[in-house]
């Protein structure tokens, strides 16, 4: 993230700012439909396993309409207990 090289005058020393790492994490999860986003969630950090389960029983099944497929990855948070019963 830090610029590696820069410019200055003759015989000074190049100063640039360089960022310290303070990052903010925002996890989106969101469902997709032929139709564009459904089920959208924002939130502040990671998402771990307890996270997942509430988006899916709060936000996702809700929208789930009969006939829907569901698609997961290998994230681990992806593979807590309750989900396929939840869906």
């Amino acid at each position: 993230m830090a610029r590696r090289y820069g410019r200055a005058p003759r015989g000074k020393r190049c100063q640039l700012l360089v960022p310290q790492g303070h990052y903010k994490t925002t996890t989106v999860t969101a469902a997709l439909r032929t139709t564009g986003p459904c089920a959208l969630d924002l939130a502040d950090g990671a998402t771990n396993g307890q996270r997942f389960r509430d988006y899916v029983a709060n936000h996702l099944v809700p929208v789930l309409r009969p006939g829907d497929t569901v698609i997961l990855d290998n994230l681990q948070a992806h593979k807590v207990s309750g989900i396929r019963e939840r869906v």
